[in-house]
C-alpha cells in the first residue's frame, strides 16, 4: 500500500515552549506523536527522547514482522527514565506516546497517555485509542457522577519516563485503500469538537493541507496548548 504523509507542530497561542515532538518516517512507515508532561520539568526533552528511542528501536529490528512493541516501549521508557534522573532526580520527567507502525497492510498501534490515533473510513472518524486519564479510569465506577467535579480529572494514569512498568495499549488494524489516519496531541484532540475534526479530515485534498488546517483550527479556538499532528492517507 502507498502512504502519503505530512506532519506539523505549533507552539500555540499561550505556551512559552513547544513540548511536543513528532515522527513522520515514510522509510520505516513509522508515525508518532509525543507530548511532554505538563507540571514536570524537561517536557520537551522527554518527548524528544521518547521519539528518538522509538525510532531507534524500530530501525534496529531485523524483521519488522517480529517487533515486540511492549519491549520497544520498555526500552523507550528506560531511556527517558535515565534522562529524567539527570534532569530532575526528584520528580523525573514524562511524556505521552502514540504511534502507528505500518507493516504490509497492517497498522500496529502503541499508546500510552492522552495523545490520540484516529481513522477516517467512509467519512466516519473513529478513535483507535483511549486516553489514560483519571476520568477514563473511573468511568463506570460508583463515583462516576463525581468525575466531572474533579479538578485533576484529566491527569494521566500512565506515561513514558516514570518507574516501570510502562504498560502500553497495543492493537492491530487492517488498513483499506482510502483510509486516512490522524495522530495528534491533546492540543488538537481536545481543542475542537469531533465533528470539526471529521470535517477537516474529509475535506482536505492532501496530507499537507490537512495538517495545517487542523493546527490552524486549534489555534483559532484559542491555541491553549501545543498542537501537533501527523496524518497519512492510504492510496
Amino acid at each position: 500500500m502507498k502512504l502519503l504523509s505530512a506532519a506539523f507542530t505549533d507552539i500555540g497561542q499561550v505556551r512559552s515552549e513547544n513540548e511536543d515532538s513528532l515522527l513522520c518516517d515514510d522509510e520505516l512507515q513509522l508515525y508518532a506523536v509525543a507530548d511532554g508532561i505538563g507540571g514536570l520539568p524537561g517536557g520537551a526533552e522527554a518527548s524528544q527522547q521518547t521519539i528518538a528511542a522509538l525510532s531507534d528501536c524500530v530501525r534496529g529490528a531485523t524483521n519488522p514482522h517480529e517487533i515486540k512493541y511492549q519491549t520497544c516501549v520498555d526500552q523507550v521508557n528506560e531511556k527517558v527514565l535515565q534522562l529524567g534522573q539527570r534532569i530532575s532526580p526528584r520528580t523525573g520527567i514524562g511524556s505521552t506516546l502514540t504511534f502507528a507502525h505500518v507493516v504490509g497492510a497492517t497498522l500496529h498501534c502503541g499508546h500510552i497517555g492522552d495523545s490520540s490515533l484516529m481513522r477516517l473510513r467512509a467519512n466516519q472518524l473513529l478513535p483507535l485509542t483511549n486516553e489514560h486519564t483519571i476520568e477514563n479510569q473511573l468511568r463506570g465506577s460508583r463515583i462516576a457522577s463525581e468525575i466531572a467535579l474533579l479538578e485533576q480529572r484529566n491527569a494521566l494514569t500512565r506515561c513514558i519516563g516514570q518507574p516501570p512498568p510502562a504498560t502500553g495499549d497495543f492493537a492491530d488494524f487492517e488498513m483499506e485503500s482510502g483510509d486516512r489516519y490522524l495522530l495528534c496531541t491533546d492540543g488538537v484532540g481536545r481543542a475542537m469538537p469531533h465533528g470539526d475534526l471529521t470535517h477537516l479530515m474529509v475535506a482536505s485534498a492532501d496530507p499537507a493541507t490537512c495538517v495545517r488546517a487542523l493546527v490552524d483550527h486549534a489555534n483559532e479556538r484559542g491555541g491553549f496548548d501545543n498542537a501537533t499532528v501527523v496524518v497519512f492517507f492510504v492510496a
